[in-house]
């Protein structure tokens, strides 16, 4: 697994090696400190590493294909197509991991920036799912566009077409942060004890999971504003983390007991069954992953 810092991945690569993998996205800055990556990976891939960027900027990421996982501040998000998310820095250290076919594209707005946008910081991670046709995905996938067309080796680039891109990267801000501030929901300090009263219960048992009703009923809430608020608190579905979990708790399983072994003891019945879900989670199959570890 790769290591890095978020420094090394947020800079300018040369042609020859930017948009090969997650380690050399297509990268640009433009002024007032902003800074776009486009992340195009055909292989499923992890790094790890630290965020280590000056000034503690906020992202805005919008998944384009395929799905990825971040394990960071003791929580695990599972991020799939469409999906926009919004989230503070913190200097700590993560490990992220992606699907195949796999394509993002990522903008770093530093404090200072935000303030003159008159943009509250953010409290944390936000994440809103997006329908194909939505102007903010549209603004993204021409944003990818433009960064791997436009030259990544450091040469001066035409004004006009700087201004492309640094409209793009506003334009999807734009999109993004009126969304955010439109649809902002604000948790009172019972609902969030319910909800992570929920989390708890939810992530107890890796055999059987609670029903959404049951959670929901912890919380005193319909099953569809629970899992709204679910995914507002912890970045993902209900479902979504605890397998995110479950399968993080495959891998630690593995180390010990054979894959029949431990299926069994997370609840599958049919053992091509725990396998399959680990390749969707991980990229790669049970057996593969005790060859890598033993």
């Amino acid at each position: 697994m790769a290591k890095v810092s978020s420094t090394q991945v947020h800079q300018s690569h040369p042609n020859r090696i930017a948009g090969t993998s997650l380690l050399y996205p297509h990268s640009r800055g433009f002024p007032g400190g902003l800074l776009t990556s486009g992340f195009v990976s055909a292989q499923a891939s992890e790094l790890s590493g630290y965020f280590d960027e000056p000034g503690l900027p906020a992202r805005c990421t919008v998944i384009l294909s395929g799905s990825c996982s971040m394990k960071a501040g003791g929580q695990i998000h599972h991020f799939e197509t469409c999906d926009l998310i919004l989230a503070r820095t913190s200097r700590e250290t993560f490990t992220f991991e992606n699907s195949a076919e796999f394509s993002a594209l990522e903008i770093h707005v530093p404090p200072l920036l935000l303030g003159e946008m008159n943009i509250d910081s953010l409290p944390g991670i936000q994440v809103r799912s997006l329908k194909l046709q939505d102007p903010a995905i549209k603004t993204a996938r021409r944003l990818l566009g433009y960064l791997r067309m436009a030259n990544p080796s450091g040469l001066q680039v035409a004004r006009p077409n700087e201004l492309i891109g640094y409209g793009l990267a506003m334009t999807t801000l734009g999109y993004a942060f009126a969304s955010c501030e439109t649809k902002r929901l604000q948790l009172n300090g019972k609902k969030a004890v319910c909800l992570e009263t929920a989390r708890q219960t939810l992530l107890k048992h890796f055999d059987r999971a609670p029903t959404i009703l049951q959670l929901a009923a912890l919380c005193d809430l319909s099953p569809t504003r629970f899992k709204e608020l679910f995914r507002q608190q912890f970045g993902c579905a209900p479902y979504t983390l605890y397998q995110a979990h479950r399968m993080e708790r495959a891998r630690s399983l593995l180390r010990e007991k054979n894959v029949t072994e431990t299926a069994m003891e997370l609840g599958y019945s049919n053992v091509s069954h725990f396998s399959a879900a680990f390749q969707r989670q991980f990229g790669y199959t049970p057996s593969k992953w005790q060859r890598l570890i033993l």
